[in-house]
């Protein structure tokens, strides 16, 4: 974790695989679990890029 509380991206990967061993059917956590973190984990890589701008757009908006 960094110094403002933001996890990087080794943390957030593990975090993913814990999350999808932890919440995953049997089945899920007998094949491969890695496929579904990897998909947690891009969701996530992919949000957080985006999230600025529309938090941006959001106080454009507030202030016109």
């Amino acid at each position: 974790m960094d110094n403002d509380g933001h996890l990087n991206d080794v943390e957030i990967r593990l975090e993913c695989v814990r999350l999808a061993v932890e919440f995953a059917p049997e089945i899920a956590r007998i094949t491969d679990p890695l496929d579904k973190a990897e998909a947690y984990y891009n969701w996530v890589k992919q949000n957080s890029k985006r999230q600025p701008e529309k938090t941006a757009s959001k106080k454009d908006k507030v202030k016109s």
